[in-house]
């Protein structure tokens, strides 16, 4: 099967999850759908890598009738020593009611820049209960493609007072992972890259990788325009295991974001339960010496 096919299967088997920019305009024409940008930026430095707001990206141009929303400073915990600590319940509400967004909404996400921005936050919404939630694939670029028109005008809307409601199963702690490493039946996916599993390259304070995870990097999920594979392809990505209805999995990568890509292609492939994101991933379990970690 070709694998435009294959995509166009991937479509339509969820359409809740994975939006094509056609789809999404007809939507904005429709009213249908409340659409976000979420673009960040990790910046390399000195001291490691810095994450930096992508609303300089949204004032330029967006698309009509997006509104952005601040993944670092808005949907993290800043009082946490860790970059991308997901927020209280709190805090998400207040975000998402400071843009309009009610319960029962269409939501649709997207980044200008890599998908993982927008499936960090598609997870952020499930965790605090929002089902009706999507990933526009291929982002702002696939938009442009298909020759839509953008925008540079930031919608004033109503607020809202959206009540949240927390899943915290879909949470796994460090110490959980230590204390089921050695279960049959639990799975643990390291997202980055190969040459960050075997310990080159960057890292967060000891290279390698959690001692029992296997490696699916996050950008074999994607091809090259940055669209997800289709259903048959991402499958080929898994196990029979690993998608059994009683299988338990958890994703992790250097902080929470790359690994919410694994966990969206399972969404896509119909494996939601059973499913945890470590959030802190690997800048926590780094700094916990007696905690394992291997190289090679």
């Amino acid at each position: 099967m070709k694998e435009q096919d294959t995509r166009a299967q991937s479509s339509e088997a969820s359409p809740q999850y994975l939006v094509s920019p056609e789809l999404l305009k007809t939507w904005i024409d429709e009213g249908s759908a409340k659409v976000v940008e979420v673009t960040t930026h990790l910046r390399p430095g000195e001291a490691g890598f810095t994450s930096v707001s992508g609303r300089d990206d949204y004032d330029l141009a967006h698309i009509p009738s997006a509104q952005y929303l601040d993944l670092q400073s808005e949907l993290s915990d800043n009082g946490s020593e860790f970059r991308f600590t997901r927020p209280e319940v709190a805090q998400f509400e207040a975000a998402v009611s400071k843009i309009g967004i009610a319960p029962q909404d269409q939501v649709v996400l997207y980044a200008a820049n890599h998908p993982m921005w927008a499936c960090r936050v598609w997870w952020l919404f499930r965790l605090f209960g929002h089902r009706r939630v999507a990933v526009l694939d291929g982002g702002l670029s696939a938009w442009e493609a298909m020759g839509f028109e953008l925008s540079t005008e930031a919608p004033v809307v109503p607020s809202t007072d959206y009540q949240a409601s927390f899943s915290p199963d879909m949470l796994i702690k460090g110490q959980e992972i230590v204390d089921r490493s050695s279960a049959t039946n639990f799975c643990l996916i390291n997202a980055l890259s190969a040459r960050q599993f075997v310990g080159e390259g960057p890292h967060y304070g000891r290279p390698g990788h959690i001692e029992g995870s296997i490696n699916l990097p996050y950008s074999h999920f994607l091809d090259d325009q940055m669209k997800f594979l289709g259903l048959g392809a991402l499958r080929t990505l898994f196990s029979d295991d690993q998608l059994a209805p009683d299988a338990e999995i958890a994703t992790y990568c250097g902080g929470g974001i790359a690994a919410s890509i694994p966990i969206f292609a399972l969404a896509l492939l119909g494996k939601e339960s059973g499913v945890r994101l470590y959030d802190n991933s690997l800048s926590e379990w780094a700094q916990q010496k007696s905690w394992p970690m291997a190289v090679g």
